[in-house]
């Protein structure tokens, strides 16, 4: 890699794209399909930033969790492919790298049920005991998250709480 101060220097082609150096986009966990925020800075610099579309509606994920988990003993969470965006309707929640076997879970895109007897990390410092079902939110043929539900035992009521959220986000961002 280059002087950090002045950075790695790429030419604009002919359609006005950039390609991001390997080393930037493996330090940032930028992957094939993420989407890319430009900003244009008053002093003529652009800021690039990777974008998460479940963490802009982290307000609506955790009313709507708030009100689902009424009178369901169970944990929800709302992730997007590298941390925890919502946990049981709750404002303040740590901000933990999503375990790798968790992203590798969702890159599958398909409902996956864990019934184990011990802990399963979810996420730095968040392990979850008893069943847990794991649901990919996918809008668009984009892979944006998934929806967490974990519980004693997992009845099927909760696989439909799963269910029916994973399609409220997924229909959420197609219209």
């Amino acid at each position: 890699m280059a002087d950090d101060k002045k950075g790695m220097l790429r030419h604009v082609d002919v359609l006005g794209r950039v390609v991001i150096p390997r080393e930037v986009r493996k330090a940032l966990h930028i992957n094939y399909g993420d989407l890319m925020e430009f900003c244009a800075c008053s002093n003529q610099q652009v800021v690039i930033r990777k974008y998460h579309l479940i963490r802009e509606i982290s307000g609506l994920a955790d009313s709507l969790i708030r009100v689902v988990r009424l009178g369901r003993n169970c944990d929800i969470f709302v992730i997007d492919m590298e941390q925890i965006v919502c946990k049981n309707g709750e404002k303040n929640i740590p901000q933990s790298k999503l375990n790798n076997e968790v992203i590798d879970i969702l890159q599958n895109r398909n409902l996956k049920e864990i019934t184990e007897t011990t802990n399963f990390a979810l996420a730095d410092g968040v392990s979850l005991k008893g069943s847990t079902l794991i649901s990919p939110i996918i809008s668009g043929g984009d892979l944006l998250g998934g929806v967490v539900v974990n519980a004693a035992s997992l009845t099927d009521d909760l696989r439909d709480v799963c269910k029916e959220l994973t399609n409220f986000f997924s229909n959420y961002f197609n219209a």
